[in-house]
């Protein structure tokens, strides 16, 4: 955590993140590996190199940091937003975990085929995931799946469709986030790993995309 500083960051293009809770929490080691955590001032400096141009790729967990209030943000019936309380780590990602019910095969909408990475998304794809129900979306995210909730089991799931996968730009960086990721054969299945091979593209800026909202 203590790696987080403006002149480390900067000798990066992109920030992958698959993490999990308040990187910042001081509690003694909290995440078992003896290391100090992120400082107030690294969280900072990784919004500003993101919004400075850096590209971020968020996959599952990675909507389970900063809450905006701790844990009691997970509470199923509450899909509404928080607005400008939302954590700002949580407003460059573009959502926020609220909870997430029993491991269940859904469908995913696909929202937009034409961005790198999603032709090879079929438009009948439904795995089975751990799904995260999600909330505090930006009015400028460009959706790439929907989670199509018919038919889904738990009080998570009781609501309209909602964003799974995203894109959407922070100040001058490119953020990709999707709520895919818990299990092990979702990471090595084609569809995931092309939708991850496009990602990366997009974020790092290699190849462009029509990303207007469209939420």
């Amino acid at each position: 955590g203590t790696l987080f500083t403006p002149a480390y960051l900067a000798q990066f293009d992109a920030f992958f993140f698959y993490t999990s809770g308040d990187l910042t929490m001081e509690k003694s080691d909290p995440r078992g590996d003896g290391l100090a955590p992120m400082t107030a001032a690294g969280k900072a400096a990784l919004l500003a190199a993101v919004a400075g141009g850096k590209g971020f790729i968020g996959t599952h967990s990675a909507s389970d940091s900063f809450h905006s209030f701790g844990r009691n943000g997970h509470v199923p019936e509450r899909f509404d937003s928080d607005g400008d309380k939302t954590d700002d780590y949580l407003k460059m990602l573009g959502g926020e975990f609220i909870r997430h019910g029993d491991q269940q095969k859904s469908h995913v909408i696909v929202a937009d085929a034409k961005f790198p990475g999603m032709a090879a998304v079929p438009a009948d794809w439904a795995p089975m995931e751990e799904w995260y129900s999600l909330k505090n979306f930006p009015a400028d995210l460009h959706v790439l799946l929907v989670q199509d909730t018919a038919g889904m089991k738990g009080a998570e799931y009781q609501r309209a469709p909602y964003p799974s996968t995203w894109v959407h730009m922070h100040g001058k960086g490119r953020v990709f986030y999707t709520n895919l990721g818990h299990r092990e054969d979702i990471w090595t299945s084609a569809p995931y790993q092309a939708l991850l091979t496009g990602a990366l593209n997009w974020s790092l800026g290699r190849v462009d995309a029509d990303v207007t909202p469209n939420l």
